[in-house]
């Protein structure tokens, strides 16, 4: 049974703080064949658009049967287009997963997302947005936190869990050849909590934090009743092509909640507590690690996107700097006129998450 949809905000890391009983399928079998049950779309649905330009990926939840989540729960898969300001619906998977996500690629034409299996943990899906057939694409995970897609040619970016383990990897999917490069595979020590991708860079942006700074952070908190200081966060530059790293910049005590990048700066929301702190928002220079903290007029705690123009950034939160839950929904906010923009506002259901993409 889900929980009601205030909580699904808030990502499924915190189960995964308690041991797990996992199931003992090897990681290196190969993934599923395409599934063969048939899935029920609606006749509203699209087909995905292969011209250029960005839109906005979004992910909603909603009951549609109005009462619990038996049968009666899925993802509203949803699209805005930047140029054309057109949202588009284009159309619901199961919600079956631990945390709501799915992801639009229009080069693709196809919907990722995860959900569960046999109750044994999420895997990776892929839904053909023309031919209507789902797919399940992995069958050597736990749990996924992020789905980040590249170029058409290009692999999917997971930040996921592995079956048996608990430590949340960067992970390179291989569409043509289905096979995983895990970063770090065998170090259970570095976590990472948020990637994005850079067109202009051909580069993964990754930021993560030591396990054992975690765990003796979180020792403290609890043996002095005070509200848990957040670990180091490290960022890292990752070559999608060589996977070669290069540091970036590293923040003491500080959370990343979230991060985008564009062009030659990094978009990084943060806190000084783990939770209930004050957010701040800071550009990052690529190539020097400079940061500079910004103010900006929103309430968001994740899900920020700089604009491709710069003159703006789209974010998910409220309409107002102080209530957390007025109006929320997806905004677009302009620098120089300083006002927001409605894009999608929740009203039955609660929206997840969503990704500024390049056609």
């Amino acid at each position: 049974m889900k929980t009601s949809s205030s909580k699904f905000f808030r990502f499924f890391i915190l189960s995964l703080l308690m041991p797990a009983l996992l199931s003992s399928c090897s990681p290196s079998s190969p993934p599923p064949a395409e599934s063969s049950v048939p899935k029920k779309t609606e006749s509203n649905e699209k087909v995905a658009s292969a011209e250029k330009g960005q839109y906005l990926s979004m992910t909603y939840t909603e009951y549609v049967n109005g009462k619990n989540a038996d049968q009666g729960m899925v993802m509203r898969v949803m699209t805005y287009d930047l140029s054309s300001k057109k949202l588009t619906k284009l159309s619901d998977v199961p919600y079956t997963s631990q945390y709501p996500l799915s992801v639009v690629s229009l080069p693709d034409h196809k919907i990722y997302y995860s959900a569960d299996v046999g109750d044994k943990g999420d895997q990776l899906f892929s839904y053909d947005l023309n031919t209507k057939k789902i797919e399940q694409l992995t069958d050597n995970l736990f749990a996924i936190n992020r789905i980040v897609p590249t170029i058409p040619d290009g692999p999917l970016v997971l930040v996921a869990v592995k079956k048996g383990e608990r430590t949340l990897k960067t992970m390179f999917y291989n569409k043509s050849t289905r096979t995983m490069q895990i970063m770090h595979d065998e170090n259970q020590e570095e976590s990472t909590w948020s990637i994005t991708y850079n067109p202009a860079k051909k580069a993964i942006y990754s930021a993560h934090y030591s396990e054992k700074e975690r765990d003796k952070q979180r020792a403290i908190s609890n043996r002095t009743q005070a509200i848990m200081v957040p670990p180091d966060y490290k960022v890292t530059e990752i070559n999608s092509s060589t996977k070669r790293e290069r540091p970036i910049i590293t923040l003491k005590k500080e959370k990343i909640s979230s991060m985008s990048s564009s062009n030659d700066k990094l978009l990084l929301v943060t806190s000084r507590l783990t939770s209930f702190g004050t957010t701040e928002y800071s550009l990052v220079d690529i190539a020097t690690g400079k940061r500079t903290k910004i103010k900006l007029p929103i309430f968001s705690r994740q899900f920020v996107y700089m604009s491709p123009d710069g003159k703006g950034v789209y974010y998910l939160g409220s309409a107002s700097e102080k209530n957390e839950d007025e109006g929320r929904g997806v905004y677009y906010y302009d620098f120089t006129s300083k006002t927001q923009t409605p894009i999608f506002i929740q009203k039955e259901g609660f929206i997840n998450n969503f990704m500024l993409l390049n056609k």
